[in-house]
């Protein structure tokens, strides 16, 4: 972080003294080069209402491209694809069909257009792009750089979506990392490009490539005080050492989930802190800790509960349910439906009863219907036997 720091800081004091001639150039340069990250929105959406004044009445179509840009790169975070569309479109009409800059606009709509689902046009754009843009661009000039490093990350968006196999993509982005990771100012696109690398990583099953990459995402996070990429990052990683398969990956996935969950709390991140508490439950799970398990599931509840989300109750409902089936308690797994579903209704009424469906029919399903039938029957049976024997006490 202290490097970034320096490297914004001197920025910042050349554009305090600067001739108004100036001020709009560096005002853009510091609203590209704070770092985004995933979740890292705020600083950047101040450089950027900042830089977006120091260009006012300038009339310099290529900085407020460029303005737009990262407009567009602050929507693709917050996942409003048509608010980027927006500002891509207005960067082109600045730009109009020519020159370095409209190719970085085109591969970032093509790489929108990915988030949207085109996977088939928009991959296959940008792979033309990338090898069209390869043989005519000037890696020495910085606006063909950023087309270059965006093709090469939009293309790798490509390959994460498809069968894992073509390393060429992932290759490209190693080496996109090893040129630019000692350059704060590409903070952004070495942080994306280490994402996607981790990603192929697991989708092939090298868990080890995975975790020690996702390691040094979770550095850049911290580094840029971004704790809701740390916790991302930190689940990501105890899933990889997880799934190494080894005692020391399964200890050590157990302290980086927990320092998420922390972390997750610390900084009143409920749906991280959630997502936490269902990773050590999985953990759990997997070492036979079926108590510690079914705890944190219960504890996923009560905040669904307190925090009057029905959504997440169910899904603490549904984990628990799944726990007991994969340690073949099929009865323990009923009842967990069937008396959280008994419990709702009393409060919400029928209108729950849809939400509890699913849950049942996963269980018939991996049951068979003829032994699920039998295994309601037989449970219906105990809970009778019980009232009786409970009433013949009395």
């Amino acid at each position: 972080m202290a490097l970034m720091s320096a490297h914004l800081e001197a920025l910042r004091a050349q554009l305090a003294s600067a001739d108004p001639a100036e001020r709009g150039v560096i005002a853009v340069a510091i609203a590209e080069q704070e770092p985004l990250l995933g979740h890292r929105v705020e600083a950047v959406r101040a450089a950027l209402h900042a830089a977006g004044a120091a260009i006012d009445g300038q009339g310099d179509p290529t900085l407020e491209a460029r303005l737009l840009l990262r407009l567009a790169s602050v929507k693709m975070v917050e996942l409003d694809w048509e608010a980027a569309d927006q500002a891509l479109s207005s960067a082109g009409d600045r730009l109009g069909r020519e020159g370095a800059l409209m190719f970085v606009v085109a591969a970032r709509a093509c790489r929108v257009a990915l988030r949207r689902g085109d996977h088939e046009v928009a991959g296959a754009t940008l792979r033309l792009a990338a090898t069209h843009v390869a043989q005519i661009a000037d890696p020495k000039d910085p606006t063909w750089r950023t087309a270059l490093v965006e093709l090469t990350l939009g293309v790798g968006e490509v390959a994460v979506n498809q069968e894992p196999g073509d390393p060429e993509p992932f290759d490209a982005l190693r080496e996109l990392v090893d040129e630019l990771r000692r350059d704060e100012a590409w903070t952004d696109a070495v942080f994306t490009a280490r994402q996607l690398i981790a990603t192929d990583a697991l989708a092939r099953g090298d868990a080890p490539t995975a975790a020690n990459t996702l390691r040094d995402v979770v550095k850049t996070a911290q580094e840029h005080g971004s704790p809701a990429d740390e916790v991302e990052a930190r689940l990501a990683r105890a899933a990889a050492l997880s799934g190494r398969g080894d005692l020391a990956g399964a200890e050590e996935a157990d302290r980086v989930v927990q320092i998420a969950r922390d972390r997750a709390l610390e900084h009143g991140l409920t749906d991280l802190h959630v997502a936490a508490l269902i990773g050590q439950a999985g953990l759990m799970s997997q070492r036979g800790k079926t108590a510690g398990a079914l705890d944190r599931c219960i504890e996923v509840a009560k905040i669904g509960v307190s925090g009057g989300n029905l959504g997440r109750y169910i899904a603490a409902v549904g984990l628990m349910s799944t726990i007991y089936q994969n340690h073949g308690d099929f009865p323990s797994a009923y009842r967990t439906i069937a008396e959280s579903y008994h419990a709702l209704r009393e409060v919400q009424g029928e209108t729950v009863k849809p939400m509890f469906t699913p849950l049942l029919d996963t269980l018939r399903d991996r049951m068979g219907g003829e032994r699920f039938a039998k295994m309601i029957d037989d449970v219906s049976r105990a809970r009778r036997l019980a009232d009786e024997l409970t009433r013949t006490r009395a």
